[in-house]
This record gives C-alpha cells, structure tokens and sequence, in this order.
C-alpha cells in the first residue's frame, strides 16, 4: 500500500481513540479535529461574509489565531482539538481514554474532592481530574477498543491502496500514455504475464495437495467445529501455494507464519469463492470427487442463519455481481495474503510493495480484458471487497471464539490460535 499519500498519512497520524467510529456498513469515520465553532466560516449575521474577503496577512493571522486559541477544558493546558467530544489537550486526552473505562468508583481522593486542575498539578488526583474529564463532555464510549481501532488502521490501509492506483491511473492520463480509444484493450507484457502464470499455477498445483483422513459430511447436524475441521483441506492448500510465490517465499519464516495466521480466515473466505460452483450451488475444488463437495445445508448449519448470510452475500457479490474470474479471484487472494498490517510483521515495507504490486497487476489484467469504462467501474468494487471481507473475518472470529478447541485439528488450531484455550496440540508437527 502506498505509505506516503498525504492524505492518507493525515488521517493515520490522528490518535484512534478520540474518534467516534459510525455503524461500520456506512465506512464513515469522523476523523475531523477541527474546532466547529471556527468563525471562518459564513455566519447567519452575515451570510454574504466569505475567508477571501480577508487580506492574505489577516487571513493567515485569523487561522493561525483559530488554531492556537484552544485550551483544555480539564486543566487549562494548550489543546489541539476535540477528544472524545470535548476540547482536551494531549495529555488529558491520554489520561481519560486510560482511566474512564474503569469508573469514577475505581478511584479515591485523598483532599475532599475538592482538587484545582491545572497544569501543574493535574497528575495529583486522578478522581477529580477524571470528573473533571466528564464534566466538561467527554464521553467514554468514544474510546475504541483494540479491535476497533485494529479495523480503522485497516480501513486506512485499504484506502491508501485505492488512492495509489488511482494516482497511477491519473499520471498515466496526464502523460499522455492511456489511449484515446475507450474500447481498446491494453496488452499485457512479459514480466506481467508472467507473475500472474506464477500465481495461478501455484494455486492450481495447490489443489494436488491431499490429507490422509476426511471427515464425514453426512452427520445429523453440521457445527462449526465440523466446518472447521474441514477446512484443514483449504488451509494446507493455502500454506502450499503461498510457499510456492517467490516473493513470499523471501519473507522471513516469521513473517510468512504471520502473514498465513492473521490473514486465515480470510484466506479461507476468499478461497470459498475460486471453489463455489453457482450452477450446482456447491463448494469443490476441480480435482476433488464430489463425495467431497460442499453444500449450502451443510454451511448454513455449522456457521448459523446470520453468519450463512453474510457469507453467501460477499461470494455471491463477487461470483455473480461482478462475474470475476478465477485470475481475478486469485490475484484478490494474493493481494489479501500481503497485508502489511497484520500482527507481528517485521518488514512491513516489503509487504506493503508486494500488496502494491499485486493490486497493480489485477488491473492491468483488467485492462487486458475489458474496456477503459469497464476497468473503471468494477476495479475500485474489487477492492472494496478487501474491506467487507474484513468484517466478514471478524464475525467468524466471534463465533470462532465459542467454539471447543476440544477435538480441534491441531494444525486448525494453530492458524486459528485455539490454543490459547488448548494447549495439548501446540508442538504438532505444522506445514507452516
């Protein structure tokens, strides 16, 4: 992903917990810290009132007054902006997204709570200075948890990834180098042909790889547990073709162990799509028997009405909606395994320019099979889908979280870290 857009880094900077986060269908986060009672705005006194009237040494002088002219209303000190829905500075802002959490109850003062705040001696009492905290507005519920903060650091990545190809796109435009022909195809050359040839064939001989034992499908009631095991097959079919790309084949061993666990679940999402047969509503992969298919009963049972759902939507969306191919689909893989942001990555720099680089490719193979008007319409939505496979990880994760790593298989429960709860498969011998 691109880590220089200007915009993008902005909004990565501000601190993730002073940020109210809106219903996630919407993708709308306010990241605005400016003061809304600005006067450089048009007031009802004066509707006709516009900033350029102003002198350029006034103007420059009313904005730098507006920024400076901010002060913590906790304890006095100079403030940058809004925190939590109230003006706070820095350090008042750290100390209530520690603290509010846990009450008002869970702290005792020692002077009759009757504690000045002010710079000076605003670390003296945490019980009035985080009174002080509620009584000027702020609002505990803005803090957000790691999991929410984890999905904004997502969102932004996501967003610096559409931004770096659309500033592609513009510097082509610019320089003269797209046709002026909107229905002329753009050939694809050697070295690109020839990565994708490397990601296709190294998911298609993936799907050669075979496990000893296979779980039966004809139970009474399928649970997740059931889908789980099952989903050992795609997982090692996920580890095999993922060492079978030279670029991650040049990560360190940690990194790649990191890359395949934080992304699992999604990997397995997006792998569910390439193996959905839309004629006979079914998951199989081409070489598998049909004994060893996959139906929609089955699914809906393990992962329950509501998760069957969201499921069946994002596969639906991507198989149908946007007719994607299985290149398309691979390539989105690929893209989906070199996540920079997942946890414990050392070299997020070469991550990140492999997920650029695969992103790149996935468009110039669009371009190589529809037109400029075509591209443009449904590349951005296949991008998109990095997102809402995102919330689709996360609410499988929250059922996943429910589930007995008793009878688990132990590769599952590594990728899965169910061994947090089960510990007697942690030295199993792992492909990864």
């Amino acid at each position: 992903m691109d880590c220089h857009s200007d915009a993008d880094l902005e909004a990565a900077a501000l601190d993730l917990d002073g940020v109210y986060l809106y219903d996630d269908s919407s993708v709308k986060m306010d990241l605005s810290f400016e003061d809304s009672n600005s006067n450089t705005m048009p007031t009802m006194a004066n509707p006709y009132h516009r900033p350029m009237d102003l002198g350029s040494n006034d103007l420059a002088h009313k904005t730098r007054k507006n920024k400076e002219d901010k002060y913590c209303g906790v304890c006095g000190d100079r403030a940058l902006g809004y925190n939590f829905d109230a003006i706070s500075c820095e350090s008042c802002k750290a100390f209530f997204r520690r603290n509010a959490p846990k009450g008002l109850e869970y702290f005792k003062c020692p002077y009759e709570e009757k504690c000045k705040m002010d710079v000076s001696n605003r670390r003296f009492c945490k019980r009035c200075r985080l009174r002080k905290c509620f009584e000027i507005g702020m609002r505990k519920e803005y803090i957000l948890t790691e999991e929410e903060k984890l999905r904004k650091r997502q969102r932004i990545e996501e967003n610096r990834l559409i931004q770096k190809i659309r500033d592609v796109d513009k510097t082509k435009t610019q320089s003269g180098i797209v046709s002026t022909s909107e229905n002329r195809l753009r050939a694809l050359e050697p070295d690109e042909e020839y990565m994708i040839d490397e990601v296709v064939g190294a998911y298609r001989q993936s799907l050669e790889v075979s496990i000893a034992s296979e779980l039966p499908k004809d139970k009474p009631q399928m649970h997740m547990k059931d889908l789980v095991n099952i989903a050992e097959l795609s997982v090692r079919r996920v580890i095999d073709m993922a060492k079978k790309i030279k670029s991650f084949k040049a990560l360190s061993q940690t990194d790649q162990i990191s890359l395949l666990k934080g992304g699992s679940i999604e990997l397995l999402i997006l792998r569910s799509v390439i193996s959905f047969d839309k004629e006979k509503n079914q998951w199989l992969d081409p070489l598998d028997s049909e004994d060893h298919s996959m139906n929609m009963a089955n699914l809906q049972e393990g992962e329950g009405a509501t998760l069957f759902a969201e499921h069946m939507k994002f596969t639906k969306s991507l198989a149908i909606d946007l007719k994607a191919d299985e290149t398309m689909l691979i390539l989105l893989l690929v893209i989906s395994l070199f996540s920079p942001d997942r946890p414990n990555i050392s070299d997020k720099s070469y991550v990140c320019q492999e997920q650029e680089k695969y992103a790149l490719l996935l468009l110039r193979y669009l371009e190589s099979r529809y037109s400029p008007y075509t591209v443009r319409a449904i590349y951005p939505k296949l991008l998109m889908k990095l997102t809402d496979i995102r919330d689709l990880n996360e609410e499988h994760s929250h059922v996943l979280l429910k589930v007995n790593p008793e009878g688990i298989q132990p590769l599952m429960k590594e990728v899965l870290d169910m061994n947090l709860k089960d510990t007697t498969g942690a030295n199993c011998d792992s492909p990864m």
